[in-house]
């Protein structure tokens, strides 16, 4: 099983810092919390990509 930090979305997915950050913390996006930061498991966001079509992000949570 592999997870992936803010960072690691970045580069998947070329997008800012901000717009990781915000993703991760998107309703309906399936991250998990530790502690301050977040994480989100390989094949879920794959699924979830398989899935989404548009998702707004809210920046002021960032």
């Amino acid at each position: 099983m592999k997870f992936y930090t803010a960072e690691d979305l970045q580069q998947i997915m070329q997008i800012g810092h901000k717009q990781a950050e915000a993703l991760m913390r998107a309703e309906g996006f399936p991250s998990i919390r530790i502690g301050r930061s977040y994480r989100v498991e390989e094949d879920a966001l794959s699924e979830w990509l398989s899935q989404i079509k548009s998702v707004k992000l809210d920046y002021s949570k960032c």
